[in-house]
Formats: C-alpha cells, sequence, structure tokens
C-alpha cells in the first residue's frame, strides 16, 4: 500500500518553522559527511526559454533525485509549470525499493496574490534562516527583506528561529508593500517598515535577504554595511542575479549550498570576469554546519550565502511530512495508484 498525501493532509498536520529548519539543516549535514547523495534539478523548457527559471511566460517539467542515506529514504522529485504549478514527491524505502508515499503539492499561478506559506516556501525560507544561524553575528537588530512574495514571508519566520530582532525594513516595488508590513508585523512581533527605496532596505539591514525574480542587480556593493550577513534566495539560474559585481567582489566570506550556484549569473559573471575565482568561495553550508570549515569569525566581515534549492533539501522536507502524515493518520492508503494523478 502507497500513501498518498495531498496539501490538505500537509496542513493538517502544521508542519513548523523549527522542524523544517532542523530537516534541511540535517539534510546540509549529511551531504557534507557523504551520506547523502542528490542529482540536481534538470528542466526541460517547453516555452520561455529566453526566460529565467519559472518566470511568467514560461513553461517546463523538471526531475530531481536525493537519497538520504540516515532516513534510508530515496525522493524523486518532479516539477510541472505551466498556468498551474504541481510538485510531485515519490518516496521510496532504499533498503527494499518499495514506493511508501507520494506527495503531491500545488501552488498558486503567478499573479495570484497569496498570503499562504506552504512547505516548499518553509523549505527556502529555512536555508535563508540555516545561512544566518551560522554566518551573520549574534546581536543583531535589524533585518531587511527585499521581495515579499511567500519566500520573503517564510524566510523572515524562519529567520526569527535563529535570531532575535526587533526592526524588519522590507522593499519589493509594488503595492502590497505597506500590506506585507502589516501582515508580517503582527506575525513576528516586531516593527516591519516598508520602504520606498531598495537601498534604504540595504543599507539599515544587518541581515539582509532577497527573494526576487531578478535578472539585473538590485544590490549594490556601495550600499553594504561592515558586519553584514546575506542570504540569497532568489537566483537560481543562469539568468538571475540580485547582487551586483561590486557586491560580490566585497565579500569576505562566500557560502554556498550546492555546486550548482556557481552557475547563477550573480556569481558566475564575476568568475567569468576575473574578478573572483573558485578559492574566493569559502565552502558549502554543510562543512560550516559540520565545523570543517569556520564560519563567521568577526564582527566586520560581510558574509553571503547563495542557496540553489537543493534536491537534498526537497527530500528532506518530502521525508519530514511523510513521517507527520503517516504518524497523525491523514492521508489516503490505496494500491491504486492512478487515482492520485487524476482525481482532483
Amino acid at each position: 500500500m502507497v500513501l498518498l498525501i495531498r496539501d490538505k493532509d500537509i496542513n493538517a498536520v502544521n508542519i513548523k518553522p523549527e522542524e523544517v529548519i532542523e530537516a534541511v539543516e540535517n539534510a546540509y549535514k549529511q551531504k557534507s559527511n557523504d551520506h547523502a547523495f542528490e542529482i540536481p534539478r534538470i528542466e526541460i523548457r517547453i516555452k520561455g526559454r529566453h526566460l529565467p527559471h519559472i518566470a511568467p511566460g514560461t513553461t517546463s517539467v523538471g526531475h530531481g533525485m536525493a537519497y538520504l542515506e540516515y532516513s534510508k529514504a530515496i525522493v524523486i522529485s518532479h516539477s510541472y509549470h505551466f498556468s498551474w504549478h504541481k510538485y510531485i514527491s515519490q518516496i521510496i524505502d532504499a533498503e527494499d525499493g518499495e514506493t511508501l508515499a507520494f506527495i503531491m503539492r500545488e501552488r498558486e499561478p503567478f499573479g495570484v496574490k497569496t498570503k499562504k506559506i506552504d512547505s516548499k516556501g518553509l523549505r527556502t525560507g529555512a536555508a535563508a534562516a540555516i545561512g544566518a544561524k551560522y554566518l551573520a553575528r549574534e546581536d543583531v537588530e535589524t533585518v531587511g527583506v527585499i521581495g515579499t512574495g511567500r519566500i520573503g514571508r517564510a524566510s523572515l519566520i524562519c529567520l526569527q528561529k535563529v535570531r532575535d530582532f526587533n526592526k524588519v525594513y522590507s522593499h519589493s516595488g509594488t503595492r502590497r508593500d505597506d500590506e506585507f508590513a502589516k501582515d508580517m508585523e503582527k506575525t513576528l512581533g516586531v516593527d516591519v517598515i516598508a520602504c520606498d527605496k531598495l537601498e534604504t532596505v540595504v543599507r539599515k539591514a544587518e541581515i539582509l535577504i532577497t527573494a526576487t525574480y531578478a535578472t539585473e542587480p538590485i544590490v549594490k556593493g556601495e550600499w553594504l554595511n561592515e558586519g553584514i550577513h546575506i542570504s540569497g534566495m532568489g537566483a537560481d539560474d543562469t539568468l538571475k542575479a540580485e547582487l551586483d559585481i561590486n557586491a560580490i567582489s566585497r565579500m569576505d566570506k562566500i557560502v554556498i549550498d550546492s555546486d550548482k550556484c556557481l552557475t547563477i549569473g550573480e556569481i558566475a559573471l564575476p568568475m567569468k570576469m576575473g574578478i573572483i575565482s573558485p578559492e574566493n568561495i569559502h565552502g558549502k553550508i554543510g562543512e560550516i554546519i559540520n565545523g570543517i570549515k569556520p564560519g563567521r569569525e568577526s564582527p566586520e566581515e560581510i558574509t553571503f550565502f547563495e542557496s540553489d534549492g537543493t534536491n537534498i533539501q526537497t527530500a528532506s522536507v518530502a521525508w519530514l511530512i511523510y513521517n507527520k502524515v503517516k504518524k497523525a493518520g491523514f492521508g489516503v492508503e490505496t494500491s491504486n495508484i492512478a487515482s492520485f494523478f487524476i482525481n482532483p
């Protein structure tokens, strides 16, 4: 029998940010210890080949795979980006090859206004928080967030689990900035200020979260104060860049979560220009977590965590969801797997 899990089942078990942070951090740790393995995301672009990953106007099908040795689980992930967005994870028992579960998650299409933070959003938000946990100063008061969609929201919620802060500056350049500030002020219990200028957010921030679809750099190096940490969540494609070349060149430590980060526009371009080299990459986040390489070493360091959104992250959250749903008795056990894909 296979357990079929949908959004309603995930919502019913109330996945907590702390649980997602722990799951993702554990996945990074396993990867660094050679106990987790993955095949990077493969994407077939159907429309919008000249556009960045999952930009409005693109349609695509993606595929990825990861193995978590400690969990004895293999997770095969499929993503579908059309006028609708669906994500399907198949969880396989690594010992006998039996399929344990299918998880289907759906997301609102572009242009649909939502405050919903799903487990996929929390997965990315958890990565942002983990980067800050190991690279940001302990004594921060102000946080900046550029991009006020689901990733910006999830990143702030997760960040509050690893750092205490009392003020957030936000910007997206849309009419929803004020609404975002009001919503997040209630959620976080701290002051959230919507800023008209992106520069204001960057200059005020001690920790900065970037969560946009920018294809041209929006964060300038001259705006960065000493001691700032940046978790870059938006750029995940060769065509995307949120930080300019000057900002990248000012980094004392650049930490990545996978080698695929080296192909992302904001890192690949300065490498191609010879402004930075592979030697300027301090290491992977799993090495920092495991103590193989140091995290922040001084209050003045400017640090940057670049996350591509790895398949081991996806697998770790899928494993978390499966165990919580199964324990709670939700989902549907069936031998008729076809019904999962046909029925709404």
